[in-house]
């Protein structure tokens, strides 16, 4: 091979290597800021969810437990815990959004506490929700069945967290999503930290 051909090949190579580091970079960027466009529509959802649902009472709302017996909210509280977080999710949203949901949470259960932890699906028989809730894996915590709540964050169409107090009312009013898992993780560390306990849970992949 003559010292041209080498020296065309090596001007090749290393313009192809310039090349690939600048589409590299430009992708680098643009999934930067892809990802600060997510992060900044989900503080925004959730800055209007927040105070559009905060200091709702629910006390009359009916549940059904796994037994079909009819319940009121309110009479499920059996530890004297001051406030819950409720994490509640409907068959009609998307199943990877409630599962995505779920399993943050579940990265929080020793820390928070079982009793402390609410799940209200919304399913339309119970013979259907039983058979989820071990999909779910949250047929050993408090789940229950209520078709609907009296909150604006039932039109949202997506599951959402929120703390409820012992006297019924709603607060820190929470819509995770898939696009942004440290914000939702850092809600919950802060949800944590407040209500419940300074433990953190084991560093787990989102």
């Amino acid at each position: 091979m003559n010292k041209k051909w080498l020296i065309f090949i090596i001007l090749a190579l290393l313009a192809i290597n310039i090349y690939t580091m600048i589409g590299f970079r430009r992708f680098k960027q643009q999934n930067a800021s892809e990802y600060v466009n997510d992060e900044l529509h989900t503080l925004k959802v959730n800055f209007w969810t927040n105070i559009e649902n905060s200091n709702i009472q629910l006390e009359a709302t009916s549940v059904k437990d796994s037994s079909n017996n009819v319940l009121l909210l309110n009479d499920i509280w059996e530890n004297g815990q001051k406030q819950m977080l409720v994490c509640r999710f409907s068959e009609s949203h998307c199943e990877s959004c409630v599962d995505y949901s779920i399993r943050q949470i579940h990265h929080w259960v020793d820390s928070i506490g079982k009793e402390n932890l609410l799940f209200l699906g919304a399913y339309r028989n119970n013979k259907i929700f039983n058979k989820t809730k071990p999909l779910y894996n949250i047929h050993h915590l408090n789940v229950y069945n209520v078709s609907s709540l009296n909150m604006p964050a039932e039109e949202l169409g997506f599951p959402y967290f929120f703390i409820l107090s012992s006297n019924m009312t709603v607060s820190n009013v929470f819509v995770p999503d898939k696009a942004t898992p440290a914000i939702t993780q850092n809600y919950l560390k802060m949800i944590n930290k407040r209500y419940f306990s300074e433990e953190e849970p084991p560093l787990t992949p989102p």
